[in-house]
Order: structure tokens, then sequence, then C-alpha cells
């Protein structure tokens, strides 16, 4: 597929929102102003006295619609979602088809660390083996059933879990997404108390630089100098 035809493709997006969070939804609406290349539906999320509960719920709310719609791959979002710098429209579906060809069940698009073992796959594409935070996932239609079929328990976390659930997890890096800081988490306690989230992204972010970095020096650039 050509770079010529991305402009034709639309991505189903499935942003996830607490009908009270208005202004949670209207943030993240925001984001996805002038790009065309994602077709966003709002999920109305599911209620639960235990956000972690709540947002799973939710996460299978959202892969039970794809089903009923036949999709071959969405982006499920969750409201505090905001695009960074390095989001590009073009590079971004090449790394979703890619992604595919080579088996990902998910392809985040920016997490906030969790991670013990990373195999860069590309200069911008990483293996991982652990992630924390589910703001913006590309989510591939082979894995849905094992999502809806998982047993999730009252102390699970949806990122924990989702990791566990599968060995073939990727995300781009520089990261294409990052979560918003609203002063409040609907998911975890922790986070109201401690208020770490841009901390733990930008550690995540130091962590696979380093990654990247040596992939360039010991990986890209001796392609180049066989060539020479």
């Amino acid at each position: 597929m050509s770079h010529n035809s991305f402009s034709e493709i639309m991505i189903p997006t499935y942003i996830i929102n607490l009908k009270h969070r208005e202004d949670r939804r209207e943030s993240v609406l925001k984001e996805f102003e002038g790009r065309p290349e994602f077709g966003c539906q709002i999920v109305e999320a599911c209620m639960h006295e235990k956000g972690n509960v709540g947002l799973w719920e939710s996460i299978k709310k959202t892969v039970s619609l794809a089903i009923e719609n036949e999709d071959d791959v969405i982006i499920i979002v969750e409201d505090d979602h905001v695009f960074t710098e390095h989001y590009e429209r073009d590079a971004f579906i090449n790394n979703i088809i890619q992604s595919n060809e080579q088996g990902a069940d998910i392809l985040a698009g920016g997490i906030g660390g969790g991670f013990r073992f990373v195999v860069p796959i590309t200069e911008n594409r990483f293996w991982i083996n652990h992630f924390w935070c589910t703001q913006f996932m590309v989510v591939y239609s082979r894995f849905f059933d094992h999502i809806l079929n998982a047993d999730f328990g009252p102390e699970d976390t949806a990122d924990n879990f989702l990791s566990q659930l599968s060995a073939h997890k990727m995300v781009l890096y520089p990261f294409v997404s990052v979560q918003k800081d609203f002063g409040y988490s609907d998911i975890t306690a922790e986070n109201n108390i401690n208020g770490n989230i841009e901390h733990y992204f930008k550690t995540a972010d130091l962590a696979l630089g380093i990654y990247q970095k040596k992939y360039k020096q010991l990986v890209l650039n001796n392609k180049k100098e066989r060539t020479i």
C-alpha cells in the first residue's frame, strides 16, 4: 500500500468517556479535530464502584461494538489522551500495517512505563514485555476474543492485565500519545494522591530514548557502513 492511499483510510476510533465528564469529552474530541483518518465514536463508559473494573467493562463494551461493526483493527482511546508533536499520519498508519504483518495484538501510542524488557523492531517501534497506561491503543481483531473471554479480577488493572494477556505488544517511540493531567483519576486512587502520571511518561520516554539511540548506533549505522 502506497502512502498516497493513506488519505483514504479512516480507522475506527472508540473514545471511552463517562457521561458526566464533559470536560474530558470536550478535551479529547479537540485532539481529533482536523484528523479525518480517525473515525471517532464516543463509547459511554461503564460505571462501577471500582474504577479499574469500570474501565475493563468499558474496554469489553468497545470490543463488542467493534465485532458488531466487523472492524479488523480499532483504536481504543481514553478521554485523557493528548497527541504529541511526534504524531504524523502516514508514519502512524504505516506502523499499524507493519505491526499487523508482524502479528501484534496491541500497538500502544505511548506508555507510562511498566516494562523490563525492550526489543527495537524499527527505529520508531519497540516490542515490550509490559506496559502501563491505556489511553491510546491500536487493537487488532485477532485479539478481540481474548479480551472478551478473559477472567478479569476485582484487583486487576487494565494495563497490567492486557500485558499479561498477550506477549505480542508494541509501542511507538517517540510517543504519539500521552495522558493529560486533569487533577484527578477516574481509575485509580493512587493517581489522585501522587499526581505522578506525567512523571511516569517522562521516565518511560527517557528509558526508550536510550534503546533508540543504541539501535541507531549499532544497527542503522552498521547497515549504512555495509552499503558503502
